[in-house]
């Protein structure tokens, strides 16, 4: 099987892009003429290229859209209808032609007698994993329309939550770049200048000048290299971030550093209680939960442990149990899963702990911002003191002499 991308016009007279695996040029060319589409180009590319495409692909697809698909696909098969027109007028009704593109496709593999699951595998990164895994449980138990509403319940949830801490972190971030791009601005070209003619005038020059001017000499001659340090900290973060021990250790400092775990350890107590309830209620094996849960929190350290309770209760341990063992979650999730264990009631107490966690979440976002103002305050009013002290003591021993 090749991958060939293609050219096309939809039935709205809008251009379309997208990529279809087939046998041979012919075979992808009535693929494409099987879309509704009227094909203009065709050209057969490589397995790396389709999947930069299928990326980009993804990357242009937004959450909310997403979620609004979920959303409408749920409505439609609960109103009666059948999955071929719900994705047609899905995909009619769309406005992103990469996602057009791609409910197209998904409903042309289901056509040739595909599952909608199997279709979302073939799209690569562009459905969330829970919503690809909890559509095939859906298709096993004949629930799919709950179990889309449920997905796009969920990612609604994520969605806001990562929107909450986002704008919670917006003041810090636009003062910090702020005051730096000031300091940088004072240091290459203000500072040089007020050296020549503090020097002209015979200043002796204080130990924090001369610091500064150390700094802006150092900026002046090598801000070339300054300007790759960003880039260089990051590649080394994204490659260091491929090795399990590094990857542990950062984990663990992400919520154990205070401010950030009141944001960091929170959003995992809260993602790991609503993905639990969401599979436990869609019917799937504990160990089937685990396997699922583990890789959508992110978090090797939580992985470790997780994967470590996991192998205690295939071992016949109650969840509760192994939870504790580890020592990763409050004493409030593994009382109420315990609860939950003994009641016959896991799904609601994990609802409850959804909940609770996500309201915990919300205020400490609601907070974060007065939390960090201090702090961004001192650095900021830090910076600007030593400025204005490398400024000042000069100024301020030239008028001196001056006065004498």
């Amino acid at each position: 099987m090749s991958f060939f991308n293609y050219h096309a016009i939809d039935p709205n007279g809008q251009v379309v892009r997208g990529t279809v695996e087939s046998e041979s040029t012919e075979a992808a060319t009535r693929d494409v003429n099987a879309k509704g589409l009227y094909l203009i180009a065709i050209k057969e590319t490589t397995n790396r290229m389709a999947a930069f495409r299928k990326a980009f692909q993804s990357f242009s697809v937004s959450r909310a859209e997403i979620i609004e698909f979920a959303q409408n696909l749920s409505v439609m098969l609960k109103a009666g209808m059948s999955i071929l027109v719900s994705l047609e007028d899905i995909a009619s009704s769309t406005s992103n032609k990469f996602f057009k593109s791609a409910l197209r496709d998904l409903k042309q593999q289901v056509e040739r007698g595909s599952s909608v699951s199997a279709a979302m595998e073939t799209q690569g990164s562009l459905f969330p994993d829970i919503l690809k895994r909890l559509v095939a449980v859906g298709e096993e138990t004949g629930r799919f329309d709950v179990s889309l509403r449920e997905a796009a319940d969920h990612l609604l949830r994520m969605q806001n939550l990562a929107s909450a801490i986002k704008r919670a972190l917006m003041y810090p971030a636009f003062a910090i770049v702020t005051t730096l791009s000031a300091l940088i601005f004072w240091l290459a070209y203000v500072l040089p200048k007020l050296t020549e003619t503090l020097k002209g005038l015979g200043v002796k020059l204080p130990p924090i000048t001369l610091f500064l001017i150390a700094v802006s000499n150092l900026f002046h001659d090598h801000w070339k290299l300054l300007l790759l340090v960003p880039v260089i900290l990051g590649l080394g973060v994204h490659f260091s971030g491929k090795h399990h021990k590094v990857r542990y250790l950062r984990d663990l400092a992400y919520i154990r550093i205070p401010i950030l775990k009141l944001i960091m350890y929170n959003k995992l107590v809260a993602v790991f209680a609503e993905q639990f309830r969401i599979l436990v209620v869609a019917g799937m094996t504990i160990d089937r939960i685990f396997d699922l849960i583990i890789p959508s929190l992110g978090n090797e350290y939580f992985k470790v442990h997780l994967l470590k309770a996991k192998e205690n209760v295939l071992y016949g341990n109650l969840i509760s149990e192994s939870l504790k063992e580890q020592n990763i979650l409050p004493l409030l999730v593994v009382r109420m899963i315990a609860i939950g264990e003994s009641s016959g009631t896991l799904d609601s107490q994990l609802e409850f702990l959804s909940e609770h966690y996500t309201k915990k979440l919300d205020d400490a976002t609601d907070s974060l911002g007065k939390l960090i103002e201090p702090l961004v305050m001192i650095v900021v009013g830090g910076l600007f003191a030593v400025i204005i002290m490398g400024l000042m003591l000069p100024i301020y021993d030239l008028v001196s002499k001056m006065g004498k």
